[in-house]
């Protein structure tokens, strides 16, 4: 009997949320998607060519006010924060490699809200470039030397995360025209959904993901030409990985 896992992808628009109970030590990181105004008009893609590229920014974000050496950060380091009842809890968003027994994301604990991490574990929870926390945080977590750190505006943060929509082309059978939802880093990309497909037939044609809408106006050999009259509102992203086992 062999045992394969499988790994899928599915999106959420939607806080995750639920009810507080005494000593709940849930943890769940979401992002939240930046309106792109800049986006908005008519164009022409070719293949590979993005119709919508958002940004992707935390909900909350701290940096270190001083190096913290035993997790290999430095001062102004940048933290994304990641919910938790009862403590804030910041994790380094920059991807680590994966050890092959343990963790290797850091995450840091500030659990009497003084301004100064007192608490350190590590989590291995990253999917194409971004943190993707779902689970609980250790009772005790390791104690450390207290790390001042400072809150900064989400707009600062520096990872160029991202969630968009990509034209595929036109370059099947049919000569019918192919999207799909992306979304990641600029060296790891990964998609959240299956490819969605437009009839040549079907052309003037459009389409609304998550609360956008372009137009796809007519086809020619430079391309695909849209018209974007609407960019994804700001709204709560959240990308959830579950593994499928089957028994042969």
């Amino acid at each position: 009997m062999v045992t394969k896992a499988i790994y899928s992808l599915t999106a959420s628009a939607a806080a995750f949320s639920g009810p507080v109970w005494a000593g709940d030590r849930s943890l769940h990181n979401v992002w939240t998607i930046q309106e792109d105004p800049t986006s908005l008009g008519d164009r022409t893609l070719a293949r590979e060519d993005y119709v919508l590229k958002q940004r992707l920014l935390p909900t909350g974000l701290a940096a270190l006010s001083s190096d913290f050496e035993e997790a290999g950060l430095a001062a102004g380091s940048q933290l994304v924060e990641v919910r938790s009842p009862g403590a804030l809890v910041f994790c380094d968003p920059v991807p680590r490699a994966p050890k092959l027994v343990g963790h290797a994301q850091p995450c840091l604990v500030d659990a009497d809200n003084d301004g100064r991490f007192e608490g350190l574990f590590l989590t291995s929870s990253v999917t194409k470039g971004i943190l993707t926390i779902q689970g609980s945080r250790p009772k005790t977590p390791r104690a450390i030397v207290p790390v001042a750190y400072r809150r900064l505006d989400v707009t600062a943060f520096g990872l160029p995360l991202f969630v968009g929509v990509q034209y595929r082309g036109n370059a099947n059978p049919a000569g019918n025209h192919v999207f799909q939802i992306n979304y990641g880093s600029g060296t790891s990309v990964g998609s959240l959904t299956d490819r969605f497909v437009v009839g040549k037939t079907s052309l003037p044609a459009s389409r609304t993901p998550f609360g956008a809408r372009f137009d796809l106006l007519a086809h020619s050999t430079e391309g695909i030409q849209v018209r974007v009259t609407k960019t994804i509102p700001t709204q709560l992203f959240g990308v959830m990985k579950t593994t499928t086992y089957t028994f042969y």
